[in-house]
């Protein structure tokens, strides 16, 4: 939720370069903001609550979210040989290939739809309920979930197993936006880049659990299926029994439900009693609760107004195309043609299955390996080298796979580019589009920030889950065409418009003219135009 009459002061000052001061009170609330979080001291960093909180979010929605993505690829004929006699011994239905396929499609494209009205109830959810009441609710639509899955079968009810889909996207829509929020505001000031990175590193992990598992040899059978569709079950238990002790967040108790006392509380947990860090994050939000509430009118603010304002126009184009390359890049379709590349090069079925889940196995070591980049790395040198990666290591990919046929050593090409592609993905284009609205967005218009990305995300895989098969049966190898085009020009869009966001403090608003001054001076020798680096300076591990 934004506050209009502020926004409308702010809306006269351009995303790239702001000329005047928003209001005396605040440049008051940034200098004495500065002074506050310049002291050093010990406590803070990553307290047993913080590592809490960061270990419910995996259990509860990371982990769920990506286990979902992955977990219907392995077994679906199997699945899809009994709805077809499910229909038949329910309803006598005859189901033709044409038909039994159609439906296929309904229950794989209803995960992403209900990802997609999921993400988008970010600001209702968020700012209404609260961080925790949020992540409390969506733990139980994912129990309700699970349980429409596991007993599927055992009811021979095909509806089940739709609606359980359905709200398995919708859990995994809400986890897209609302883990990066709480995790950005509950984390302390010097690694809130890395708790960005929670949800995409739990994403890929449970998808490689959900390969694994997948397996002939594991819950892949034809006894077992329902068991692993719903396997994720017990890692929401866990995260449900965590809830009662999770630290509510403080950004939230001063600056959206006025609660000063429960934010104090969550401030002392977080940090430590005695930290002084916990002393300037509580001035901060008290000077800027002060600075909101001042205001003559508050009203709610959409999308549409956001896109309105000059200020935050550009940050919601940004979160757009950011979110849309991670789907729009080409991963889908490199993932597609993994068993083929597998098949090519001499391996047989369980071979190949057993190379595509090392493939997810390096997706998940790039994942460990983006958290250390995203603390110490610039955000746009991650992105501009991902990039830049994808689309060689997809123009070899084209190459070698048209060249196959007549070439035997191409297939071997092939998977070497396949691994780059997925190290190269995993360093930029994979984690950073999920954490940069967080650090783009000050706390007002954050949680519709976040959403519009996630909503963005989600509508990008499901425009590539609809039309990549019709692009690939006519184009074959060479449908990665049309992403290597794009890759291209998100790298451009990258070089030109999108700014670092490393160490940016993400309580206070955007810019402030002294700040853009210092940033434009550091940055005129290559046109690039910084937001403002933190007013709150980290307090050391």
């Amino acid at each position: 939720m934004v506050d209009k009459a502020l926004l409308k002061q702010e809306s006269k000052e351009p995303f790239i370069q702001q000329q005047q001061h928003t209001t005396t009170t605040t440049t008051t609330t940034i200098t004495t903001t500065q002074s506050l979080g310049s002291e050093r001291s010990g406590g803070g960093g990553l307290t047993v609550w913080v590592l809490w909180a960061v270990t419910s979010c995996l259990l509860g929605s990371c982990l769920p979210a990506g286990y979902c993505m992955g977990v219907i690829n392995t077994p679906q004929e199997i699945i899809r040989d009994w709805v077809r006699e499910a229909l038949q011994l329910r309803y006598g239905l005859e189901l033709s290939d044409g038909q039994e396929l159609s439906l296929w499609g309904v229950v794989v494209s209803l995960f992403v739809v209900g990802a997609i009205i999921g993400a988008s109830l970010g600001p209702l959810m968020a700012d209404r309920a609260g961080r925790c009441t949020s992540l409390l609710l969506n733990h139980l639509l994912t129990v309700a979930s699970a349980f429409l899955l596991l007993g599927c079968r055992a009811a021979g009810s095909v509806e089940m197993l739709i609606i359980g889909r359905f709200t398995s996207g919708l859990f995994s829509g809400v986890a897209t936006w609302l883990v990066p929020l709480y995790l950005c505001e509950v984390g302390p000031p010097e690694v809130r880049g890395v708790m960005g990175v929670t949800l995409p590193f739990g994403i890929t992990l449970g998808i490689l659990i959900s390969q694994v598992l997948g397996m002939d040899i594991l819950l892949g059978t034809v006894e077992m299926w329902p068991y692993l569709i719903g396997g994720f079950l017990m890692m929401v238990m866990v995260a449900l029994m965590m809830h009662p002790l999770l630290p509510e967040s403080p950004t939230y108790c001063f600056l959206v439900a006025h609660n000063q006392a429960k934010g104090r509380a969550a401030l002392q947990r977080l940090r430590g009693k005695d930290s002084k860090c916990a002393e300037a994050e509580e001035s901060s939000l008290k000077m800027l609760s002060s600075l909101r509430s001042s205001q003559p009118e508050t009203e709610s603010l959409g999308v549409i107004s956001m896109f309105k304002s000059q200020q935050y126009r550009m940050p919601l184009i940004i979160t757009v195309v950011l979110n849309a390359s991670q789907q729009l890049s080409g991963i889908n379709a490199v993932f597609y043609y993994s068993t083929l590349i597998f098949r090519s090069a001499g391996l047989d079925q369980e071979q190949s299955q057993a190379a595509a889940i090392g493939t997810g196995v390096m997706n998940f070591i790039m994942a460990i390996l983006a958290i250390p980049l995203v603390k110490f790395c610039r955000r746009r040198v991650l992105l501009l080298v991902s990039v830049i990666v994808c689309v060689l290591c997809q123009a070899v990919l084209v190459l070698s796979l048209h060249l196959t046929p007549s070439h035997t050593g191409a297939p071997y090409v092939a998977i070497v580019a396949l691994v780059c592609y997925v190290m190269g993905y995993g360093i930029g284009l994979g984690p950073v589009p999920f954490m940069m609205a967080t650090e783009l967005f000050a706390v007002g218009p954050r949680s519709v920030g976040i959403s519009v990305g996630g909503t963005t995300n989600w509508g990008s895989n499901l425009v590539v889950g609809l039309t990549f098969p019709l692009i690939q049966e006519l184009l074959k190898e060479f449908s990665f065409t049309f992403f290597i085009a794009f890759a291209c020009l998100v790298g451009v869009f990258v070089y030109r418009f999108v700014p670092e966001t490393l160490s940016k403090d993400t309580l206070s608003s955007p810019m402030t003219e002294e700040q853009q001054m210092s940033e434009d001076e550091k940055s005129s020798e290559d046109g690039i135009t910084d937001i403002p680096r933190t007013s709150c300076e980290p307090c050391p591990v």
